[in-house]
């Protein structure tokens, strides 16, 4: 037997050991890859959830400090869901552990709710859903999310118009929710409460016409029931300039006021659940 009779056999026992390591290697990086999808997906739902919570939390508290007792319960009630989901908060680690530190923090240092500074109270909400936001941004732009599947190339329209204008929203809430428990409003208040109504207005329409747009070509959008949506916010929107930038002195409800914002926050941020949901769905396949 030649020398080239002994080579072949030890040529192709290397190809076997080389397309064996190379394909154990891909597995592991393909594995690590789904695995850092499912962590964010994990840190995005949580996300969602804080940022309604907070948000509900400004509103109802904003309310009590403008004089609604009757909002107290609900405020108790909020805080203890807020301690909940950040215990689940503290259980991350990995590239964005310094950005959910923070929130654990200031979260930490507002809860007590002990200012009776109705400013300084909306400040330090608007700061903390605004981290929150920039860090829903940051988790969902560190690694493609949507495979390069054409099914989800919406998702960036609801990392930014459609959390946004639920952000603007529930700022509106919030100050809406304070002007009707006072009974009165400033003309400081009307103009920045027609300043959120321009920009939710605005974001929404955005949000609405760009995923209604991706429906016509991609049939599973049918489950977010877009017509809807877009219906509530348009009757809260009619709400904030018939009951609130109409009068100095509105009649309407703490609490009225406060389920009609919560409607239209709800519908935004259930279009998030669902594209969160989708891609729970991709992420498995």
């Amino acid at each position: 037997m030649n020398s080239i009779d002994y080579a072949l056999p030890l040529l192709f026992t290397v190809f076997i050991i080389m397309a064996l390591l190379f394909y154990g290697l891909h597995w592991r990086l393909q594995l690590k890859k789904r695995l850092h999808i499912q962590l964010n997906i994990r840190q995005l739902t949580l996300l969602r959830v804080l940022i309604a919570e907070f948000q509900r939390h400004r509103g109802l508290s904003n309310g009590v400090l403008c004089g609604d007792a009757s909002l107290n319960e609900d405020l108790v009630r909020t805080r203890e869901k807020l301690d909940q989901h950040i215990l689940t908060a503290q259980e991350f680690d990995g590239t964005h552990q310094k950005a959910w530190s923070g929130l654990i923090d200031h979260w930490s240092r507002m809860r007590e709710g002990r200012t009776s500074d109705q400013a300084n109270n909306l400040i330090q909400h608007h700061l903390i859903i605004r981290n929150s936001i920039f860090l829903m941004e940051d988790v969902a732009n560190e690694i493609d999310l949507t495979k390069g599947l054409p099914e989800l190339s919406y998702l960036s329209c609801i990392w930014r118009e459609v959390i946004q204008a639920a952000e603007w929203a529930g700022q509106a809430r919030a100050l809406g929710t304070g002007i009707a428990a006072a009974g009165h409003s400033s003309v400081e208040q009307r103009v920045r409460m027609h300043f959120l109504y321009q920009k939710i207005e605005l974001l929404a329409d955005q949000a609405f016409t760009t995923l209604q747009h991706h429906a016509k070509e991609h049939p599973q959008m049918t489950a977010f029931r877009l017509s809807h949506g877009e219906q509530v916010v348009t009757d809260f929107l009619r709400c904030i300039k018939q009951e609130l930038l109409g009068s100095e002195v509105p009649t309407i409800t703490a609490k009225t006021y406060f389920q009609h914002a919560t409607q239209a926050i709800d519908e935004l941020l259930a279009l998030v659940d669902k594209a969160l949901e989708q891609l729970q769905q991709y992420g498995k396949e």
